[in-house]
C-alpha cells in the first residue's frame, strides 16, 4: 500500500537532521519513493510504500512526532494520478 505523510515541521534543523539518519537504511518492506520540500524547508509530503499506516507511523514518529505534526492517509491508487 501507498502511505502519504504530511509534515509540518515545528524545527527544521533537528527534521532534517533525524530525517538524513532514518532515510539511511529504512525498515525492510518500506520504501521512500518521493519527498517534496517546500521552500522553507517547513513542510514536507512524502510517499511511502509498505505494509500499513501503522508500519509507518510507527516507524517516523518516535523520531519526528516532537518536532513535526505528521498526518498519515492510505493512497487510493485508483485515483492517483502520477
Amino acid at each position: 500500500m501507498f502511505v502519504a505523510i504530511e509534515h509540518v515541521i515545528k524545527d527544521p534543523d533537528a527534521f532534517w537532521q533525524k530525517v538524513g539518519d532514518m532515510l539511511a537504511s529504512p525498515p525492510s518492506g518500506m520504501q521512500l519513493h518521493s519527498t517534496m520540500i517546500s521552500e522553507r524547508h517547513s513542510l514536507c509530503q512524502c510517499m511511502w510504500e509498505a505494509e500499513s499506516i501503522d508500519v509507518v507511523r510507527d516507524y517516523l514518529e518516535p523520531e519526528l512526532g516532537g518536532i513535526s505534526v505528521n498526518t498519515y492517509y492510505h493512497v487510493d491508487p485508483d485515483t492517483a494520478i502520477g
